[in-house]
């Protein structure tokens, strides 16, 4: 299906299209679905794969107040700084600092559109900060190897669900040791300005390491085109 150009489009939009990828519109925005047959982006996940979620719609809330508004929104909010929380949409809330927080939507996008609907009436006790980043998730047994050639860091020794601000292939990022379905993954969360770069590094070891770029209907079911 041919994505639809009325909508936002992830930073590597055409990278992803050029390899003939499969779109799915899900709440104004384009995801590649599918890259690769069926069977091949399962095995892929399982050992080693490269998927696209730049269209996750994401928000930052700051101040003395954010803490106790989030809770009150029904959001389990973090304690400690760089831990994390899951949302009810499916996505995730970081504490980022003292009184600053990153949440990235699940696939529906819902939660953030509604907390942005709510936050226009706090006038000043708590502030927005608009995210952008492109996001990138390594999957499978494998996706340490990828970020051994790319970062300083022994993610070996990471604490699951802690985000870890670092450098990946010499480019700021936040990473995220998680898992789906009991698969490890890797998300990163890169300024767009750098993503297709960093995409393309993260292919090139990727492929180099028998790793194929896999579409998000293999993280979201829901997208299976």
């Amino acid at each position: 299906m041919m994505a639809d150009a009325t909508i936002p489009r992830s930073p590597i939009h055409e990278a992803l299209d050029a390899r003939g990828a499969e779109w799915c519109a899900i709440e104004g925005i384009d995801v590649a679905a599918r890259v690769q047959d069926a069977d091949t982006e399962q095995a892929s996940m399982e050992s080693l794969g490269l998927c696209d979620l730049s269209g996750l719609q994401k928000i930052g809330l700051k101040g003395h107040d954010a803490e106790g508004w989030l809770a009150g929104q029904g959001i389990d909010v973090p304690q400690t700084v760089f831990e994390s929380s899951l949302l009810d949409s499916g996505g995730v809330i970081v504490r980022i600092g003292s009184d600053e927080f990153f949440l990235e939507d699940g696939i529906g996008n819902s939660t953030v559109t509604s907390l942005a609907a709510r936050m226009e009436c706090l006038k000043g006790r708590v502030f927005r900060v608009e995210h952008q980043e492109a996001t990138f998730l390594i999957t499978g047994s494998r996706s340490l190897e990828v970020l051994a050639q790319t970062c300083g860091i022994n993610f070996n020794e990471a604490v699951a669900r802690q985000v870890i601000f670092t450098r990946v292939a010499g480019v700021s990022c936040g990473v995220f040791p998680d898992s789906v379905r009991n698969i490890p993954t890797i998300r990163i969360w890169v300024d767009p300005g750098y993503a297709v770069y960093l995409w393309e590094t993260l292919v090139e070891i990727c492929e180099s390491l028998d790793g194929n770029v896999i579409g998000a209907s293999c993280i979201y079911s829901e997208l299976s085109p």
